[in-house]
């Protein structure tokens, strides 16, 4: 199994080290650097790593436009983000903007490799709980009809969308709906183009948006 290549991106040298030390350790991973944002552009375009681990240490609007910029550099790079919970209430601002998923800060080491392997392996995605609790998931819309870009889906890709939205892999997804791996890419592509969404990050958060998700708290 190839080996899943990294570039760790935070403007704080001691956090930078850290996860350098974590990453570096796991047989899985081909680390290729930790840089700070400025850096982290100039070394992107060479590397085209297969996720960019991103610290966001403070105002979460203010790395918007590094965002756009990575994946600019990067268009096939997963971009995780790791926040606190302070910022759980503006992160919803810049996942429009390329960002595919957010890993709490005080996840434990193991957790932290396995959500990044998950993520690259098998396409599964990481939103803190916490982030259903914000304003942008309480003022759901309540559905009396099905916005267009749902209603223009198939019935499969319906099908497939609400096990994307239980944060299902593409080979969970295949096996629960006894089809191939490689059909349910094709339905996944499909579902973002005509939701107009660039990630299944953004799908999900839209899911709840509109209201087709019940919170479960």
């Amino acid at each position: 199994m190839n080996k899943i290549t990294i570039i760790i991106v935070s403007n704080d040298i001691s956090i930078r080290r850290g996860l350098l030390t974590i990453f570096k350790s796991e047989s899985i991973f081909d680390v290729k650097g930790g840089f700070s944002t400025e850096e982290a552009v100039k070394e992107l375009s060479l590397a085209q790593p297969d996720v960019i681990l991103l610290d966001i240490y403070d105002d979460v609007q203010k790395y918007s436009t590094l965002i756009k910029r990575f994946k600019n550099e990067c268009p096939c790079s997963l971009i995780l983000a790791l926040i606190g919970d302070d910022q759980v209430n503006s992160i919803t601002g810049i996942l429009a903007q390329g960002l595919d998923g957010c890993v709490p800060r005080g996840i434990i080491r193991v957790n932290l490799i396995r959500v990044v392997e998950m993520a690259c392996r098998v396409g599964v995605i990481c939103l803190p709980g916490a982030i259903k609790k914000t304003s942008f998931f309480n003022n759901t819309i309540q559905l009396t009809t099905i916005p267009s870009n749902v209603a223009a889906l198939t019935r499969r890709e319906k099908e497939v969308y609400h096990l994307m939205t239980k944060n299902y892999s593409n080979r969970e997804i295949a096996n629960k709906l006894y089809i191939s791996e490689p059909t349910v890419k094709t339905h996944v592509s499909s579902i973002l183009r005509k939701l107009g969404k660039k990630n299944r990050a953004q799908a999900i958060v839209y899911s709840y948006q509109i209201g087709l998700q019940e919170d479960s708290r």
